[in-house]
């Protein structure tokens, strides 16, 4: 990768690799802090299984250096990482596309920019619309920048650490006993208290991420602000065209949180998601076909298949949307959870050469598909550390991790630990299969704050918004999205009927969405307000992004 030429009319900024001081200090009598974009020499490969030479020819990285505080400057800086990949004709080129793959406290390190111009190059030789994507790729550069608090400059990363110890704490939903209530309640009140306390948490917040892209949109001169953000980057682009509604381009938001509501009321909803999904893509096709996946003849049985498993097997199932929604997960589950019953003292050798030899389905795509899925589950039934769960001992939260917390308690309120405890003991009845985690269990034990709320309004006046959405998302429902859209009069919505999918823009899932988000984001076309597509189907078998397939309900 190398770096781009300065003719192109990029605002470069000079010695900027400057200790960034502490939050904490002022500059009232002092210069203010140098702020740009510093472009580097030589870059990081992207991590991806395929790298196209020449797209990689055309990626260069930097370092932003951005105000701390958008709206006071002089309290100093913070850095974090950019990426572009420029448009392969910079000659003709016509702007930018901002992109955000989902999170927050997710950084690609650019890989998703890169992603998405090795894939509208292979889009450009398609027949139906490969015209449309040679001119997105031949136009548009595609540029990332890291969230906030991830930077490895000084003072510009966030990492909450605390000598408090956590508790060690088992799946809540399996056992719902004081003790290990008193353990969840303790962890998040420490998480809690060593995030708020850091110096950069109060300036880690999407409002903010939403100020670094408009800096960083006039540091490199774009007059338009294109945007195409994915699961949580759906939240960060509704933050930017409330704030700054007069320089959006073209946006297109897939996958939407309820970006008029709360990540409260986005945790909420997923359970439900995940129920209903369940109920589609194994209960009906498995009772539809008794012989071939052998759980039972009637919806019923089957989800009396899930409920039946040992509890362990149960959370190892819960614990990734590829196990849960796929019936061969269910047949493997079942199997190992008879298992486990029958010789608990039997090692994973034996449980292997048993799964080895058990006939799952008679069907050779089920039964390889159950045979795999039985060395996961064992696996995760096997690890000591379960998904969601924090690791016992003294705090020490990845950057990721404390970017994530801030991110989700400062962004929104909360209601009390109550509301909670309530919620949590209703939702283990309620759904079983979803279970009672709630993300973002923690922001209860927040300090008391006020939270600067989103401001929808000023985008639901907004013409140039494209949403995007799967019939079935596990991660950001449909439901939640369906609210969105409609207190945004002006915007149009793409929903792919009868997918199982988390990034349907360019995900290769549909030739129908493809053809529509092109079109709008090279030629302005909005299709109508509310536009099924229905190429998506896929059978009984979900289909999930390949960028990022990770269990995350904000993604």
């Amino acid at each position: 990768m190398k770096p781009h030429d300065v003719t192109r009319g990029i605002t470069v900024g000079c010695g900027l690799l400057l200790t960034v001081l502490a939050p904490t200090i002022a500059y009232a009598d002092t210069e203010q802090p140098k702020t740009g974009i510093e472009w580097l020499l030589e870059c990081t490969r992207p991590s991806l299984d395929r790298l196209d030479p020449e797209v990689l020819e055309r990626t260069q990285c930097g370092i932003v250096t951005a105000p701390l505080d958008h709206a006071t400057p002089a309290l100093g800086t913070l850095s974090f990482d950019i990426t572009r990949v420029g448009a392969k004709q910079p000659l003709a080129r016509q702007g930018a596309l901002f992109v955000h793959p989902g999170g927050p406290g997710v950084d690609a390190g650019g890989a998703f920019a890169v992603h998405l111009a090795t894939v509208w190059k292979h889009y450009a030789t398609q027949p139906a619309w490969g015209k449309t994507y040679r001119a997105l790729a031949d136009t548009y550069d595609v540029i990332e920048i890291a969230p906030r608090g991830l930077g490895n400059l000084p003072g510009s990363r966030l990492e909450c650490r605390s000598d408090a110890s956590l508790m060690p704490q088992g799946d809540v939903t399996e056992d719902r006993s004081e003790r290990n209530l008193t353990a969840m309640r303790h962890n998040a009140r420490v998480i809690a208290d060593a995030c708020a306390k850091h110096p950069l948490t109060p300036y880690i917040t999407s409002e903010q991420t939403a100020r670094d892209l408009e800096f960083v949109r006039r540091q490199l001169g774009e007059l338009r602000f294109n945007y195409l953000g994915i699961g949580y980057g759906t939240w960060l682009g509704a933050w930017y065209g409330g704030l700054f509604p007069e320089q959006l381009g073209r946006m297109v938001l897939d996958s939407n949180i309820d970006w008029t509501s709360s990540f409260e009321h986005a945790s909420l909803i997923v359970a439900r998601e995940k129920e209903r999904i369940f109920d589609h893509f194994v209960a009906i096709p498995a009772a539809s076909n008794p012989q071939v996946y052998q759980l039972g003849n009637t919806q019923e049985a089957v989800r009396q298949v899930f409920l039946a498993l040992h509890p362990t097997v149960r959370a190892a199932l819960r614990s990734n949307n590829r196990y849960y929604s796929d019936p061969a997960g269910l047949m493997s589950a079942h199997v190992l959870s008879r298992w486990l019953q029958e010789t608990p003292d039997a090692d994973d050798l034996t449980l292997q050469a048993r799964a080895r030899a058990y006939v799952f389905s008679p069907e050779a795509v089920i039964e390889h598909r159950a045979k795999s899925l039985f060395g996961l589950l064992l696996q995760r039934v096997r690890e000591p550390l379960q998904p969601n769960v924090p690791t016992p001992g003294p705090l020490r939260l990845s950057a990721a991790e404390s970017v994530r917390n801030a991110m989700l308690c400062s962004d929104s309120v909360y209601s009390n630990e109550a509301f909670w405890a309530q919620t949590e003991a209703e939702y283990a009845v309620k759904y079983p299969i979803a279970g009672s985690f709630l993300e973002g269990r923690q922001c209860t034990a927040w300090p008391p704050r006020t939270a600067n709320p989103l401001p929808h309004k000023r985008l639901a006046e907004l013409e140039n918004l494209l949403m995007v959405q799967a019939d079935f998302d596990d991660q950001a429902p449909a439901i939640g999205a369906a609210w969105a859209f409609e207190r945004t009069l002006p915007a149009s919505r793409v929903l792919l009927k009868g997918a199982y999918l988390h990034g349907v823009s360019f995900s290769g899932a549909s030739a129908c969405v493809s053809q529509w988000v092109g079109e709008y984001l090279v030629h302005g076309t909005m299709p109508p307000r509310s536009t099924l597509c229905s190429d998506g189907h896929d059978g009984a078998r979900p289909r999930l992004r390949p960028f990022f397939t990770e269990n995350d309900p904000l993604r």
